[in-house]
């Protein structure tokens, strides 16, 4: 089973971990087993239901075992303006042989830094600065804003977000044009953002 079919058929959000996979797991079962609803759907039926979301749950156990936690599914059809995925996993894994945090684009507004919270805070915190001014931090809460301007477009916001994971740091990317004209693609920002990480990693 895919993961992304088993991710919809046991309904977890991406993130959850292990332990939380399990209460949905369960909570699933106690509504689907032949014991609660053979004398509605019948035993042919309900045993259906039940070997389909253990198959799900093991597909979902065994990613979540490997990666800590249930992982955001890859866009079905990423915009005009994304980057090339495969590209930067190939570069992030070939930075793994050498010193320093690998770095790796996961969607389109999504970068992988593999290095706890604070180290992967203080990288991306010299990489922002690199590409515009810091416009707020908050390492508590793992938030960090920048302002950029790319030639004749808009300033923009650009707010990064960080999710320590079990191997390592997420970091959740938006941008919001700061004046009246729509924000430009997305693609060159974290273009340049991934660019300046891996020179620092």
């Amino acid at each position: 089973m895919e993961l992304d079919d088993a991710v919809s058929i046991l309904g977890v959000k991406p993130g959850m971990t292990l332990a939380e996979v399990r209460v949905v797991y369960r909570d699933r079962l106690r509504i689907t087993h032949p014991d609660v609803r053979a004398d509605d759907v019948g035993v042919d039926e309900a045993g259906r239901a039940t070997a389909l979301l253990n198959d799900a749950f093991t597909t979902i156990r065994l990613v979540v075992e490997q990666r800590g936690f249930v992982p955001v599914p890859p866009p079905v059809s990423p915009p005009d303006d994304s980057i090339d995925l495969a590209a930067s996993r190939d570069l992030a894994a070939s930075r793994r042989s050498g010193s320093g945090a690998a770095v790796a684009v996961e969607s389109v507004d999504t970068l992988s830094i593999e290095a706890p919270p604070d180290e992967a805070f203080a990288l991306l915190l010299e990489a922002s600065s690199r590409l515009g001014g810091i416009g707020y931090i908050d390492r508590s809460l793992g938030i960090l804003e920048v302002i950029v301007r790319f030639e004749g477009g808009p300033s923009c916001s650009v707010l990064m977000t960080l999710q320590g994971r079990a191997f390592g740091t997420d970091v959740f990317c938006t941008m919001d044009s700061i004046e009246a004209a729509p924000p430009p693609p997305f693609a060159p920002v974290m273009d340049a953002l991934l660019e300046e990480l891996q020179t620092l990693g």
